[in-house]
C-alpha cells in the first residue's frame, strides 16, 4: 500500500487544520466516543460480579482501570490477577480491544452490518483515524483491518497457548494465551500473572514465548499503513518514506535502548541479578521492546538502575509509529524532527529523507505535537510534585508512562491519593487521543483578514 508522501501528508494537514470545522467536529466525536466508552467500562467495573474481593470497586478504582484499559496503558491501582473476578477481566479484555483497535474501525462494521450508508464526514473521520489516506473502500479497508488485527491475535494466542497449556491445562491456558496476546498487540501491559508468584507463569526467561510476545507488541506497534505497506510489499516491491522511517527508527531504538540495559548491572542496577548471560539477554530485549508503549513487566521497574530508568522513559515519550496500538509522541515525529534538524546542521535548503523532501507542514506539525506532549508531561509532573512528597525520577516516569500509554510504574501508582489518580486518568486520556487532537477540538475557528504583517528574522541559538 506504498503511497506519495506528499499528498498523504496534504492529506493529514487538510483533516488536521484548525480552519476545518470538520475536523474539529471529528476530533470532538473521538473524544466523546472515548469518553463515553470508559464511562460504560467504569459501571461494568463497579458491579459486584467485577470484583474478586469482598466488596466492589470504588468508583475511583473503576474509573482508574477502565481509563487504563480503554486508553491500553496498564497502570493499575488493583491487581488485575487478584481483584478481579472473571467477568471483570473480560471486561478489561473488551475495553482493551475496543480501545486497541479503535471504536471508530467497529463503528464502521457495524454501520455496514446495519446497511447505512457512510457519508463523508464518518469517511474523513475514518481516515483520520486509522490513517488512510484513499477515500474509497473504507469500509472495506476497514472490515480487513479488523481481520488482519484478530488474526495476528489468535495466531499469537495459538502460539502461546501451545507453550502454556502443558503447564496450565488446555482451558485456562487457552484463556491466559488470549488475553495476554491481546494485552501484547495492542500494547496494554495488562497481565494475569502479577500478584500470583510467578512470572508469566513460569515462562519470563523463555525464548519462545518471549519472541511471540514481542513480535505482538511490535507489529502492534508500527501502524496501519507499515502493516498493510508490508503485507503488499511481495507485489508491489516498494515501501512508503513512512514504512522505511518507522522500520529504520524502531529498529534504532530496540538496539540502541537494549545496549544499554543488557548492562544495567554495571550503572547500580540490580534488575537482573542471578541470571545467567542467556537469561539477561531475552529478559533485557524484551524489556526494552516493551518500554515502547507496551508496559508488560518481567523484571522490578523500581531495581533498574537510572540509567536504564532514564532509556526506558525516553523510549515510552517516543512511543511507536502513529495510526498503531502503541502511544507517546510517535516515532514518525521524532523522526520528522531529526530529519529537519539534521538538514539544518548541513546547511540544507529543505529536509530530505530517502530521497523525498518533508512539507514545511509536517514539521510545524511534530514540533508542535513534541512541544505540547512535552508540555503536558511537564504540568502534570509540577502538579504531583506538589500534591506528594517524594524524590522527583518516580513521579515523572509515571507521567511519562501515562502519557505515552505504557504502564510501566516504579511502585507509586498504588501511594497515589484523589487527585494524583484524576491527573493521571487525565493523561492517559489525553495520551490515548493525541494531543493535536483535543487541541483541534478546542481550537477557534480564525478569522478571514486583510491584514498581512511583514517578516522579521528573529536572533535564536
Amino acid at each position: 500500500m506504498a503511497m506519495d508522501t506528499t499528498s498523504e501528508t496534504y492529506f493529514v494537514e487538510a483533516q488536521l487544520s484548525q480552519h476545518s470545522p470538520l475536523a474539529r467536529r471529528n476530533a470532538t466525536i473521538l473524544v466523546v466516543g472515548f469518553a463515553a466508552i470508559i464511562l460504560v467500562g467504569t459501571f461494568l467495573l463497579m458491579l459486584p460480579a467485577s470484583s474478586a474481593m469482598e466488596r466492589p470497586l470504588t468508583f475511583m478504582e473503576a474509573l482508574f482501570t477502565a481509563t487504563s484499559a480503554t486508553t491500553v496503558t496498564g497502570l493499575v491501582v488493583l491487581t488485575t490477577a487478584t481483584d478481579l473476578s472473571l467477568f471483570g477481566q473480560l471486561v478489561v479484555l473488551l475495553l482493551i480491544e475496543v480501545g486497541g483497535v479503535g471504536f471508530i474501525a467497529f463503528s464502521v462494521v457495524l454501520f455496514a452490518l446495519i446497511g447505512r450508508r457512510l457519508g463523508v464526514a464518518e469517511r474523513m473521520l475514518v481516515q483520520q483515524s486509522l490513517g488512510v489516506m484513499e477515500a474509497e473502500r473504507i469500509v472495506r479497508f476497514t472490515i480487513y483491518v479488523l481481520g488482519v488485527t484478530i488474526g495476528v491475535q489468535l495466531v499469537g494466542a495459538l502460539l502461546l497457548w501451545v507453550r502454556w497449556a502443558p503447564t496450565e491445562g488446555v482451558a485456562r491456558g487457552a484463556y491466559l494465551a488470549l488475553f495476554h496476546a491481546v494485552s501484547a498487540f495492542c500494547n496494554a501491559g495488562f497481565d494475569l500473572f502479577a500478584g500470583t508468584g510467578s512470572v508469566l507463569f513460569g515462562y519470563g526467561r523463555d525464548p519462545w514465548t518471549l519472541t511471540v510476545m514481542m513480535a505482538l507488541i511490535v507489529i502492534g506497534g508500527l501502524g496501519i499503513l507499515v502493516i498493510m505497506d508490508l503485507i503488499t510489499y511481495p507485489r508491489d516491491r516498494r515501501l512508503s518514506v513512512h514504512t522505511r522511517l518507522m522500520l529504520t527508527g524502531s529498529a534504532v531504538l530496540i538496539l540502541a535502548g537494549f545496549a544499554i540495559v543488557f548492562f544495567d548491572d554495571l550503572f547500580g542496577g540490580h534488575a537482573f541479578a542471578g541470571m545467567t548471560t542467556w537469561e539477561r539477554f531475552w529478559t533485557s530485549l524484551f524489556t526494552v521492546v516493551s518500554a515502547r508503549t507496551a508496559g508488560l513487566t518481567i523484571v522490578p521497574m523500581d531495581q533498574l538502575s537510572e540509567a536504564s530508568a532514564l532509556v526506558v522513559m525516553v523510549s515510552m515519550f517516543i512511543g511507536g509509529a502513529p495510526a498503531s496500538m502503541a502511544g507517546g509522541v510517535t516515532l514518525s515525529t521524532i523522526a520528522v524532527i531529526w530529519v529537519a534538524v539534521r538538514s539544518t546542521v548541513r546547511g540544507l535548503p529543505q529536509a530530505v529523507v530517502f530521497g523525498r523532501v518533508l512539507p514545511l507542514e509536517t514539521i510545524a506539525k511534530a514540533m508542535a505535537i513534541m512541544t505540547v506532549g512535552t508540555l503536558l508531561c511537564f504540568t502534570i509532573t509540577l502538579a504531583l510534585l506538589t500534591d506528594r512528597t517524594g524524590a522527583m525520577f518516580p513521579v515523572a516516569f509515571e507521567v511519562v508512562s501515562a502519557f505515552s500509554n505504557t504502564g510501566y510504574s516504579l511502585g507509586i501508582t498504588g501511594d497515589l491519593d484523589t487527585f494524583g489518580r484524576l491527573l493521571i486518568v487525565f493523561t492517559m486520556f489525553w495520551g490515548r487521543l493525541g494531543p493535536l487532537t483535543l487541541v483541534v477540538m478546542l481550537a477557534q475557528r480564525e478569522r478571514p483578514t486583510l491584514v498581512h504583517y511583514p517578516t522579521e528574522q528573529i536572533v535564536i541559538g
